[in-house]
């Protein structure tokens, strides 16, 4: 069975419908095992060979192994050049890269086929697969060397994706802690209270730490920062109150990935400047904390 490509550039086509497959699975089905299998060679080979193709369209500057060595070399260069293209002029995400590249694949295919077809047919880039085994004997040493090289990294890239497969990905683990103001937002915290008056606030936490935690919620009252910088546990001198009540601590079970809210409505008897800190614990240990300066005066 023999292989050309001087009539037809077969070898393009399937690097564009490959190229196509890939964003077609990553847009339908995104946790496709057929996702890490055609993006390695998307990002380490297709580039390159697109290249390649692009600038050596004759049969006769490159051999086979030649120019699929520089097909992986090339690659490997043209990939981080593109993320940091987009480092400055969109932004680093799986859709800008996944975009970037195909548009620069397909881009080069189309220029490489365009110079194929302006020389003759027989100086053209030619493939002759057979499937009978190549004579070791018949390549020189850096040919071997090549060779050799080649086949380490198409089977540390198949070694690489089975692993991408069959290990669950995980992300950073972090929790998150946050205040709004009464309407809901990141503003218009009332920061300045006559006594008893309430403050309403509405206090969240998101769990990204990948299971389900039980945190302890505190809020507490003081007068000095370094009082609130405690990083052991919560001083006992606050004086505080939660939903109209008094608290030394709330329990606040969050499921891995859920969002826990609540509204509390905060009051202070005595006129001062304090400091309202918001401490999340785990195992008596603050975790994450979040604090609002308070001035009190005395009412008309």
């Amino acid at each position: 069975m023999e292989l050309h490509t001087n009539e037809k550039p077969w070898d393009l086509l399937v690097i564009v419908l490959l190229t196509a497959s890939l964003v077609a699975i990553i847009t339908v089905t995104p946790d496709s095992v057929l996702r890490p299998i055609l993006g390695l060679p998307f990002l380490l080979f297709f580039p390159g060979y697109a290249l390649v193709s692009a600038l050596f369209p004759e049969n006769t500057v490159l051999d086979h192994v030649e120019r699929i060595a520089l097909s992986f070399g090339l690659s490997i260069a043209l990939t981080p050049l593109v993320g940091l293209l987009l480092n400055y002029t969109w932004i680093i995400s799986l859709t800008s890269i996944l975009v970037s590249l195909s548009v620069l694949i397909l881009g080069l295919c189309g220029m490489a086929y365009l110079r194929r077809e302006g020389i003759p047919l027989d100086e053209r880039f030619d493939v002759d697969l057979r499937l009978n085994m190549p004579d070791w004997e018949d390549y020189d040493t850096i040919d071997k060397l090549l060779v050799v090289g080649t086949v380490v990294l198409l089977i540390s890239s198949v070694v690489l994706a089975a692993y991408i497969v069959v290990t669950p990905r995980q992300g950073e683990r972090f929790t998150e802690l946050y205040i709004l103001g009464p309407e809901g937002m990141a503003d218009g915290y009332q920061t300045h209270l006559q006594v008893n008056e309430s403050s309403h606030l509405i206090i969240g936490v998101v769990n990204r730490e990948h299971e389900d935690m039980e945190y302890e919620l505190v809020i507490g009252l003081g007068h000095e920062p370094d009082t609130m910088e405690n990083t052991g546990g919560i001083p006992d001198d606050f004086q505080f109150a939660l939903y109209n009540n008094t608290y030394r601590s709330v329990t606040v079970p969050v499921p891995d990935g859920s969002r826990w809210e609540q509204h509390a409505n905060i009051s202070v008897s005595e006129p001062g400047q304090y400091r309202l800190g918001i401490f999340l614990t785990v195992d008596g240990s603050v975790y994450r904390r979040v604090h609002l300066w308070v001035t009190v005066t005395e009412g008309d």
